[in-house]
């Protein structure tokens, strides 16, 4: 089940479609970005708002979620496995 962003209070319909600009719909996603490596500072980038505005926006997704949901959503993904989207060559290609 997803939230989307639409349904959360704060999202007004423009900063739903910047986020929809991104791909980027539902209250999930958000908090996944979030849970990046300056994820806030890309979330504030991409909404046209100030760090602290985006932390609120963020928040507000995020309480919708369910406690389940939050605790995995919060923690980082780990791409440690897919480098950084080249693969190597592969011998007999040209």
């Amino acid at each position: 089940m997803t939230t989307p962003l639409d349904s959360i209070e704060g999202w007004t319909p423009k900063k739903v479609s910047r986020m929809k600009d991104v791909g980027i719909t539902t209250a999930e996603q958000v908090v996944a970005v979030a849970a990046t490596k300056k994820g806030l500072q890309s979330l504030s980038e991409q909404l046209q708002v100030d760090i602290e505005e985006a932390r609120r926006l963020y928040l507000a997704a995020r309480d919708r979620l369910s406690p389940e949901a939050r605790q995995e959503l919060d923690q980082p993904a780990d791409t440690t496995d897919f480098g950084r989207g080249a693969l190597p060559p592969v011998e007999g290609d040209t």
